[in-house]
């Protein structure tokens, strides 16, 4: 088993079954994509609404001379002049002033503060001695007066460096109006909702990749030798709401004629199997609840009846008990009261005027399933049955999740597996299917239930959405159980 598992992880990922997994992903999920959406917008809104600061820049614009004294040495007085070997020193030192503590402390000494709030930049045109001088602070009038001071103190400042300089203004500072960073909440909002849905889509596709599902009967021949036993196509929506759960049979009129030859093939073919090794007992099980195994069952014991077979259904299924509600509104003995002793068995089996079948069906779930599992008089109860009738069926509870199955296992001649199409990961059926292998009971196959139009040659029929099915309607439970 554990080889099967390894080549079934090996397996290729089929890019049209990952597209048809990300589609029914989306389907399903569209609100988480919806809500992400939402989230990530609010999340973008209240984030620049709530921590935005308003910003300021004052700007100023003016060339820069440098003076030299060759004609006036002692006097004082100074010729300020440009050449381009003196415009591309400043452009290199005028960041390093800007940035300077001696800069910074003769601003707050020009201020009078002990701190300047606001950054200071300067950015100048290549080979020229134009430049272009912003300070940027959460005041407008900080900015404009630390530019003010910066402009007054840099000449003396950048003596020390490049010489004598002197300014001449073309754009003098001037006090802000408005933030330059007036925040766009619509576009925020927009990039928030692109960015929550792109998570959402991100999610959808990893429960694409991870869910691996059974889409059709050859995905599983790689990992396991069972044969697909019969596809069984799905029910329209519309019909799938107006049916009740007795309804959902081959005795149905209104159901179509495919859906009952396809049952027909299932039980002619098990019971073939059944023929070969002179067996009477089939076990009808799946992997989980939800996927059609005791409507299956049902169906299997009228399409028997309708050629003859004297049939007797059991509901071995003691967690849950709904074979009952299939074919009966009235209360009655299940197997579990003639294994206890409290109903004699030709009592507690019933017969169903319209169909013929014999039933052994309780009303409710039972807690000590494994005790009564064990119980030697279920031994005696299933070898005087399989006396009685041409064929008995077992309807068990999920093998995966139970033992249950694999116990009863043990008493039947046959094992038919119901896997629901893009229902069960392969992994799981693998696992149900081991506990099952390990009675010695042969399996005979499974049958694909719910198979959709859009699956090609394994669901032609085109019976809209729905599968049939009866289980997921009712949870495992003990609040009212027997025993």
């Amino acid at each position: 088993m554990e080889e099967r598992m390894e080549r079934q992880e090996e397996m290729e990922i089929d890019l049209g079954t990952l597209l048809w997994n990300f589609l029914k992903g989306l389907t399903r999920f569209w609100w988480l994509v919806i809500l992400l959406a939402f989230i990530g917008s609010a999340v973008l809104y209240v984030k620049n609404s709530r921590f935005y600061t308003p910003m300021y820049r004052s700007e100023a614009s003016f060339t820069v001379m440098t003076g030299g004294n060759e004609d006036n040495v002692g006097t004082g007085s100074y010729n300020f002049y440009y050449d381009s070997s003196t415009a591309g020193q400043l452009a290199k030192t005028f960041p390093y002033i800007l940035s300077s503590s001696l800069l910074t402390n003769a601003i707050k000494a020009d201020l009078g503060v002990e701190s300047i709030n606001g950054s200071i930049s300067a950015q100048a045109v290549s080979d020229s001695n134009l430049i272009t001088m912003t300070v940027t602070s959460s005041d407008p009038k900080d900015a404009k007066e630390i530019l003010e001071s910066a402009i007054r103190v840099y000449p003396e400042v950048s003596r020390f460096v490049i010489g004598d300089t002197k300014f001449n203004m073309i754009n003098v500072p001037a006090e802000p109006t408005e933030p330059y960073n007036k925040p766009s909440y619509t576009r925020k909002v927009i990039k928030g909702a692109l960015i929550g849905a792109a998570a959402g889509l991100f999610f959808i596709a990893l429960y694409a990749f991870f869910r691996k599902t059974v889409q059709t009967p050859d995905e599983l021949k790689a990992v396991m030798n069972l044969t697909c036993l019969g596809n069984i196509p799905e029910l329209k929506a519309k019909a799938r709401r107006k049916q009740t759960a007795r309804k959902l049979s081959i005795l149905d009129k209104n159901l179509s004629a495919r859906f009952k030859e396809n049952i027909l093939s299932i039980e002619l073919k098990a019971e073939r199997e059944l023929a070969e090794r002179e067996g009477k007992m089939l076990l009808v099980t799946s992997t989980v609840s939800g996927e059609g195994k005791s409507t299956m069952a049902v169906n299997l014991a009228y399409t028997a009846a309708a050629h003859g077979k004297s049939v007797l259904l059991i509901d071995a299924d003691l967690r849950k008990q709904v074979d009952r509600r299939l074919l009966s509104d009235q209360e009655g003995d299940g197997l579990y009261s003639v294994i206890r002793g409290k109903t004699e068995l030709r009592q507690a089996v019933e017969k169903d005027p319209q169909s013929g079948i014999h039933f052994l069906c309780g009303n409710l779930p039972v807690r000590r399933v494994t005790a009564a599992l064990n119980h030697p008089r279920l031994r005696e109860t299933l070898e005087q049955v399989r006396s009685v009738y041409d064929l008995v069926i077992l309807d068990t509870p999920p093998a995966e999740m139970f033992e249950d199955a694999a116990l009863l296992a043990e008493y039947a001649d046959g094992i038919l597996y119901v896997i629901r199409h893009d229902f069960v990961q392969k992994r799981r059926i693998l696992d149900g299917i081991a506990g099952l292998e390990e009675s010695g009971t042969p399996i005979f196959g499974y049958a694909f239930n719910g198979v959709p139009l859009h699956k090609g040659r394994y669901g032609y029929y085109g019976y809209g959405r729905y599968g049939y099915g009866y289980y997921g309607h009712y949870g495992y439970g003990e609040e009212k159980g027997q025993g």
